[in-house]
C-alpha cells in the first residue's frame, strides 16, 4: 500500500474540560469520547495523561495543542470556567455542554453549546448532537490552521541570475493568486556518468518567517509535466525518487514523493533540500506540495534553461 491510500496524518485531538466527578464518567466515556471516535478524532481529559509538569501547566499545554475543546459547564465548576476563558483567549474553537441552560453564562450563550438534559437518554442525546458539531469544529480548526501556516512559511528556489550568480526567488503559495515565477535551475553533471547531459539541480529553501514553530512536515511532493528520472541531492544518485500518476489537472501528469522528512522548523529557521532533474525542454512547469498537520500547501513555478 502506497502513501496514496495510507494516511499518516494524526487524528484530530479533542481536549475535554469537565469536573473530575464520577457523575460525569459515563457522560465522558460513552458520550464525548464515542462522539469523537465517530468523527475520526480522539478525546482525552488531563486525568488520563501522564506528565511531569504541574496540572495547570499541563492543561494550558493541552488546550494550546488541541484541535477542538469540549467543555461541560454543568454545575458552573470554577476550574472549568477558568480553563474555558483561557481557551477562548487563544482563539480555540470551544464546544460548550451542559445539563441545564442556566449554567451557560449570558455572555457565552451565543457560543456553540449543547443542552443535553439530565434524563435517562441524556448520553444518547449528547452523542447525537455533539457528533455534527465536532465534525464542523474539526474542519473549521483545520481551515484556520491552514490559513495560519500560509502566513508563516515561505518557499525559495536557488536560481542563476543574470550575472550567473546563485540567487533566491520566492515561490508564492498558489492560493495567493500571484504570478508564477520562473527560475533558472543550476546546471550539474550526471553523477553516474560525469557528463552534463542536460542535468540540473533545483534547491528548495523552506523558511519559517514567524515567531512560532511549524510542526512536522510529513510529506513533500513535486509535480511535473513529464516523467523524469529524479534523484535527491546528497543521496545515492542511483536511487530514483518514487513516482505516482496524478490527475491533479492537465498540466501535471506525474508526481514524485520527495524522500525528505522535516520534524519541525523553529521560528526564523531554514530547512533546505535539492533534487537533480534531467531537464531538456526550454520551459517547464512544476509544483511543490508540502503537508503540514492535516493540510497541504501548493507552490507553482516554471523552469527556464534558455
Amino acid at each position: 500500500m502506497n502513501d496514496e491510500t495510507l494516511s499518516t496524518a494524526p487524528k484530530p485531538f479533542v481536549f475535554v474540560l469537565m469536573p473530575f466527578n464520577e457523575d460525569f464518567d459515563d457522560i465522558y466515556k460513552l458520550g464525548i469520547k464515542e462522539a469523537a471516535k465517530e468523527v475520526g478524532a480522539y478525546a482525552e481529559r488531563v486525568d488520563e495523561q501522564i506528565f511531569n509538569e504541574g496540572i495547570l501547566e499541563r492543561i494550558f499545554n493541552q488546550i494550546s495543542k488541541a484541535d477542538v475543546i469540549v467543555a461541560d459547564m454543568t454545575g458552573r465548576n470554577p476550574n472549568v470556567f477558568y480553563e474555558v476563558g483561557y481557551a477562548h483567549a487563544l482563539g480555540k474553537i470551544v464546544l460548550l455542554l451542559t445539563q441545564k441552560a442556566d449554567d451557560i453564562p449570558f455572555d457565552l450563550k451565543h457560543k456553540q453549546h449543547i443542552i443535553y438534559g439530565n434524563g435517562g437518554s441524556k448520553i444518547q442525546s449528547l452523542r447525537s448532537e455533539l457528533n455534527p458539531k465536532l465534525n464542523w469544529a474539526i474542519n473549521e480548526s483545520r481551515r484556520k490552521r491552514k490559513e495560519d501556516y500560509s502566513k508563516i512559511i515561505s518557499i525559495y528556489i536557488h536560481t542563476i541570475g543574470a550575472s550567473e550568480l546563485n540567487n533566491l526567488i520566492e515561490i508564492p503559495e498558489n492560493c495567493l493568486s500571484k504570478p508564477i515565477p520562473t527560475v533558472r535551475p543550476i546546471p550539474t553533471v550526471n553523477p553516474l556518468s560525469n557528463i552534463l547531459e542536460g542535468c540540473h539541480a533545483i534547491f528548495f529553501q523552506l523558511h519559517n518567517i514567524s515567531s512560532q514553530e511549524i510542526p512536522n512536515i510529513t510529506h513533500i511532493y513535486l509535480f511535473t509535466e513529464y516523467s523524469y528520472v529524479i534523484s535527491l541531492i546528497g543521496c545515492d544518485p542511483s536511487y530514483c525518487i518514487e513516482t505516482y500518476s496524478t490527475n491533479i489537472n492537465d498540466k501535471f501528469k506525474v508526481k514524485y514523493r520527495i524522500p525528505v522528512t522535516i520534524p519541525s522548523i523553529p521560528a526564523d529557521a531554514v530547512e533546505t533540500f535539492g533534487v537533480r532533474i534531467p531537464i531538456k525542454d526550454k520551459v517547464q512547469n512544476f509544483m511543490l506540495r508540502i503537508h503540514i498537520s492535516n493540510n497541504c500547501y501548493d507552490f507553482s513555478f516554471k523552469s527556464s534553461i534558455s
